[in-house]
């Protein structure tokens, strides 16, 4: 028994030993602020602060309910805020210092009026930037189901007016208008001999199959592909703080940054670049730049029609988002930001064999930032890939 009762005391003695630092350097700052003996022992053991840290997260009350003199606690919790909160700001500022450098390496994109007109003066009669952006909206507008809400939508205003018994708005006609019409006279007026009749309903499925079996796994590939590049890479810190430096180092001058853990070979990443780019291509085949463009206007035009403050009441609800769930359509409040940051995303990694080497690093660590951004399980990757940030922080 005595054996026993040695080696808990020396347990305890040990684990003690280990706190009493931290305790030491909490007792030392309590007492700075005139706490005596019976008002460190409380803050301490009743309320469980072990470090600095712990300290700082008490309230005012925290302290004078333990004994502490209320004008001492009050400048005690300020003191330990105003610490804390310069390195934070310091942290954050380096953080969007560095995210800004990132954004501005990647392709900008351009306006609807800047795309349209695109589309209009006969970009549909080659692949290019304007065909790209039409691809993606396209497969975007397919996955949430945006086609289907003209039909739908037109069906809930016949509906509720017969429900109310009463005549459809004369608005009714020129929104149902707005939302079916399939003339795409603006966009083929270029191009003699083309015009709506051509983009039969045949046309737009075998589009939509060549999107779902070609386009979605090559623009998920190349993202596993990036993420993995990404992660070797990371993997060689011991400290993230020392990946963020190095990237920072990259920007400020390069070598003194970039130096500290080579970054992987990216002969892989212009590999899957060139496998996107080809992809997109073969989707392209045939007439699929002119489908594209059809079907892009089209989804375009239904997303700008959603947006009219009059449909809701229209079909008997009070907001856009109530409409959305009545009708069954699957447009998220996020829908803009997510075509945006896959649009940029595509048009970044199919640019990659336009970049310098001495930004190229860099370049690729900016499309995979932009790349976390966007829910991959949502858009059908088959597993979940990083959800962290730069800084450590979950993106998704």
């Amino acid at each position: 028994m005595s054996e026993e009762m040695n080696i808990t005391t020396e347990t305890t003695e040990a684990a003690e030993a280990t706190k009493a630092p931290a305790t030491n350097e909490v007792s030392t700052k309590l007492a700075e602020y005139g706490a005596d003996d019976a008002t460190i022992k409380k803050v301490i053991d009743e309320l469980g602060v072990e470090e600095l840290d712990d300290l700082a997260s008490l309230e005012v009350t925290d302290l004078t309910g333990a004994g502490m003199k209320l004008a001492k606690a009050r400048k005690l919790v300020a003191d330990l805020k105003n610490i804390a909160k310069p390195v934070a700001n310091v942290a954050a500022a380096e953080t969007r210092a560095i995210g800004a450098q990132f954004e501005a390496l990647l392709p900008s994109i351009p306006s609807d009026e800047s795309w349209l007109n695109a589309l209009k003066t006969g970009g549909v009669l080659k692949v290019d930037e304007s065909s790209y952006i039409a691809a993606i909206r396209a497969a975007l507008a397919d996955r949430a189901g945006l086609y289907d809400v003209p039909k739908a939508l037109s069906e809930a205003m016949e509906k509720y007016a017969d429900e109310t018994e009463e005549q459809v708005d004369p608005t009714f006609y020129a929104l149902r208008k707005s939302l079916t019409r399939r003339t795409y006279g603006d966009i083929f007026a270029a191009i003699d001999g083309l015009d709506g009749s051509f983009i039969t309903e045949n046309r737009r499925k075998e589009f939509l199959s060549r999107i779902r079996s070609v386009l979605w796994p090559a623009i998920y590939e190349s993202y596993l592909d990036l993420d993995g590049w990404y992660q070797t890479w990371k993997a060689s810190f011991t400290d993230p703080s020392m990946l963020i430096a190095a990237i920072g180092g990259g920007f400020n001058g390069g070598a003194a940054g970039m130096s500290m853990v080579a970054p992987p070979d990216t002969a892989a990443l212009h590999d899957a670049g060139d496998a996107l780019v080809d992809s997109i291509n073969r989707v392209f085949r045939g007439t699929g730049v002119q489908v594209a463009a059809a079907m892009a206007y089209d989804a375009n035009t239904i997303r700008n029609t959603l947006e009219d403050p009059r449909l809701p009441s229209m079909i008997g609800v009070k907001n856009r988002e109530m409409m959305l769930k009545k009708i069954g359509a699957n447009v998220s409040s996020n829908y803009i930001r997510l075509e945006q940051n896959l649009v940029k995303y595509v048009l970044a990694f199919a640019k990659h064999d336009t970049i310098t080497s001495d930004v190229e690093t860099n370049y690729f660590v900016a499309l995979w930032q932009l790349g976390t951004q966007i829910n991959w399980t949502e858009l059908g990757g088959e597993r979940a890939t990083s959800k962290t940030g730069l800084t450590g922080e979950r993106v998704l």
